[in-house]
């Protein structure tokens, strides 16, 4: 009986663990994210662009396009991210982008 409830404690530990860093994501994302946005500078190249973006979190562009391409939080599930509007290979304007 006694290795049963310590499996059973180890299980509810883990549970409460898991979901407060889940919890945690959600509640900090928006001001993380706002952080991140606008540190992403007018004038970017794609590729300086898709570098910052794995280094702070966010998804790549996989199939960047002229006109608005979004770059998400993966900590949130992508409902956090960063609106990006490219013209001619440069970065022209970023905002802030929740999707709910």
């Amino acid at each position: 009986m006694t290795k049963f409830r310590g499996i059973a404690i180890g299980v509810v530990v883990l549970t409460v663990i898991g979901a407060s860093y889940c919890t945690n994501n959600f509640i900090s994302a928006e001001k993380r994210v706002r952080a991140v946005c606008e540190q992403i500078k007018p004038g970017m190249t794609i590729s300086q662009l898709q570098e910052f973006g794995l280094a702070n979190g966010l998804g790549g562009l996989p199939y960047p396009r002229p006109g608005i391409n979004f770059m998400v939080e993966k900590k949130s599930a992508g409902r956090y991210g960063c609106k990006v509007f490219l013209d001619a290979g440069l970065v022209k304007q970023v905002e802030y982008q929740f999707s709910d």
